[in-house]
C-alpha cells in the first residue's frame, strides 16, 4: 500500500524490500537486481549483491537415450569462487548452439534452417530474435554484444565472417541488418577474435592485423591497422582479444597453455606492444565470444596475471583428445607463463560420471553487469 501510494519514495521502499528478503533466494536476489535499481542498491547495502566473478556456463547435460530431443534444456552455470551450481532453461543444443555470452545475455543461433540469432537472458527468460544476417549460411563467424539490450540506443548485434562485418540495434523494435565490409579479414578458428569497447568492435586475424569500427558513427566505416608482428614462439597458436579498462590487449598461447604471451594495442602507432602484467591487476578469462578481465580481488585468491581458458573443444579442439575422460570444463594458467613454469590445472566441478559430453563447449556468463557498480 505504502508503494501505491507513493512508489519512488526510496524509505518505503527500502521497508518493503527488508520485509520480503528474508524469504527470497539466490535467484531471486539476481533477478529483480537486474531490473530495479532500488534492489540494487539494498541489495548491496545487506551483502546479498552476487558475486562480481562470472560464472561459468557449462555444456549441456547428456540427455538419457529414451527422453529424446527436446526444446529447452536446464543448464548449469557455475560460480567458481562460490563453488556452488545454479540452473535457468536455455534452448537445447538441438536447436541452438552458443556463440557468445555477454552482459548477462547468451547468444545463439539455430541449427537448422530457417537460421536466425536468438539472444536469450537466462536469469529473466526475455529473448529477442532475429533473421541471420547474411545472404548465405556460413558456419565461420564470430559474435560479440557490445552492451545490454536494455540500452536500446547503445547496444549493437555485430556478427563477423570472412570480408563482413554484420550488425544491429537488439534493444528495441529489430530494424534490420547492416552490413559492412572488413576487406582482408579471414574468419580463423584458433588465430582471429573479435572484442567490443563500448560500441567500437576491433577484430584481429591470424596475422595479428588489425580492424575497426565504430558502430555509433552516423556512417560507420571499418579502418584498417597493418599490426602484424613475429611470433616470439611458433607454439603459440591461439589468439584472444579481451578488453580491460579501455585497453585491448591479445592474449597469445599455446595449445596447452603452457606458455602465454600478453601484448597492448597502441592504435596510432600501429603496434602490438608486449606487456608483462594485466592493466590494473586483472584476471583474464578468456573463451570465443566470451572474454573478460576482472578484478583480481574477486577471483577467490587468484593472484593477477592469472589466465583462466574456457575449455570450448568444438572450435579449439582438444589436443589431449577429447572423449577420453572425465570432463572438464576450464584451466588455469598465468601470463608470462613459459614451459615447465608451472602446472596447468585442467578444472571440473562435481558432477556424475557422464553427466557431461567431454566435447562439450562452456562460456564465461555475466549475470553480476551492473551499471551503477561500474560508475563507482
Amino acid at each position: 500500500m505504502a508503494a501505491a501510494r507513493n512508489p519512488r519514495n526510496p524509505r518505503r521502499r527500502g521497508a518493503i524490500l527488508a520485509a520480503v528478503a528474508p524469504f527470497l533466494t539466490f535467484a531471486d536476489y539476481l533477478r529483480l537486481r537486474l531490473v530495479d535499481r532500488a534492489w540494487r542498491l539494498y541489495c548491496r547495502r545487506v551483502g546479498h549483491a552476487p558475486p562480481p566473478f562470472p560464472w561459468l556456463m557449462l555444456p549441456e547435460r547428456e540427455s538419457p537415450p529414451a527422453a529424446g530431443a527436446g526444446a529447452v534444456a536446464r543448464r548449469v552455470f557455475y560460480d567458481v569462487p562460490g563453488g556452488r551450481s545454479y540452473g535457468y532453461q536455455v534452448p537445447s543444443r538441438d536447436m541452438h548452439r552458443c556463440v557468445a555470452t555477454g552482459h548477462g545475455w547468451v547468444v545463439m543461433v539455430a541449427v537448422d534452417a530457417p537460421r536466425r540469432v536468438l539472444l536469450l537472458n537466462p536469469i529473466t527468460g526475455e529473448q529477442r530474435i532475429m533473421a541471420w544476417p547474411f545472404a548465405k549460411w556460413n558456419p565461420r563467424f564470430h559474435a560479440v554484444l557490445t552492451s545490454s539490450p536494455a540500452d536500446e540506443a547503445g547496444c549493437f548485434l555485430v556478427v563477423v565472417a570472412d570480408r563482413l562485418l554484420a550488425f544491429c540495434r537488439p534493444g528495441g523494435d529489430f530494424q534490420g541488418w547492416e552490413t559492412l565490409r572488413a576487406p582482408g579479414f579471414r574468419y580463423h578458428a584458433a588465430l582471429s577474435d573479435v572484442v567490443s569497447v563500448g560500441a567500437t568492435v576491433f577484430l584481429v586475424d591470424e596475422r595479428r592485423r588489425l580492424w575497426r569500427a565504430d558502430l555509433a558513427e552516423e556512417n560507420p566505416k571499418v579502418q584498417r591497422r597493418d599490426t602484424g608482428f613475429a611470433l616470439p614462439s611458433q607454439e603459440l597458436r591461439r589468439h584472444y582479444l579481451v578488453e580491460s579498462l579501455g585497453h585491448v590487449l591479445l592474449v597469445l598461447s599455446d595449445e596447452r597453455h603452457n606458455r602465454v604471451a600478453l601484448y597492448k594495442l597502441n592504435w596510432d602507432a600501429r603496434a602490438w606492444l608486449p606487456i608483462a602484467a594485466c592493466p590494473g591487476e586483472r584476471v583474464l578469462l578468456l573463451g570465443r565470444g566470451c572474454s573478460a578481465a576482472v578484478p583480481s580481488s574477486s577471483a577467490a585468491g587468484r593472484a593477477p596475471g592469472t589466465v583462466l581458458f574456457a575449455h570450448q573443444p568444438s572450435t579449439l579442439p582438444d589436443v589431449d583428445g577429447a572423449g577420453r575422460g572425465k570432463a572438464w570444463f576450464w584451466s588455469e594458467s598465468r601470463v608470462g607463463a613459459a614451459p615447465g613454469d608451472l602446472l596447468v590445472l585442467k578444472k571440473t566441478v562435481p558432477h556424475r560420471h557422464g553427466e557431461f559430453p567431454a566435447d562439450g563447449d562452456s562460456f564465461w556468463f555475466f549475470p553480476a553487469v551492473d551499471p551503477d557498480e561500474n560508475a563507482r
